[in-house]
């Protein structure tokens, strides 16, 4: 995942918030009025940088088990090597041949 796809995504997202988001909802009494657009707009950015952060924590896990992967594979390919020189030791010392 690319956290800087998402960042410049959302640096490039402009929300219309014409509509009616500055104005009370019809339900309201008009007391607040404006208020609950600047708490929409709260909300959203707080969901926009959870989103991020998300996506971040995810881009280092993946990294952290695709490194963890190679690592494992790495020591796997080290042993069986180490083996194959155990047994070509043991063919020699024993005259006989078992294959690899």
């Amino acid at each position: 995942m690319d956290a800087h796809s998402t960042a410049v995504a959302i640096a490039d997202m402009q929300l219309d918030w014409k509509w009616n988001v500055d104005e009370p909802r019809d339900e309201c009494d008009g007391s607040e009025a404006g208020g609950w657009g600047e708490d929409l707009r709260a909300k959203m950015r707080r969901l926009q940088d959870d989103h991020v952060w998300i996506r971040q924590q995810m881009t280092h896990l993946q990294r952290r088990l695709v490194t963890r992967q190679l690592e494992r594979q790495r020591r796997l390919y080290e042993a069986r090597e180490h083996l194959q020189q155990l047994l070509r030791a043991l063919q020699v010392k024993y005259g006989r041949n078992w294959g690899l």
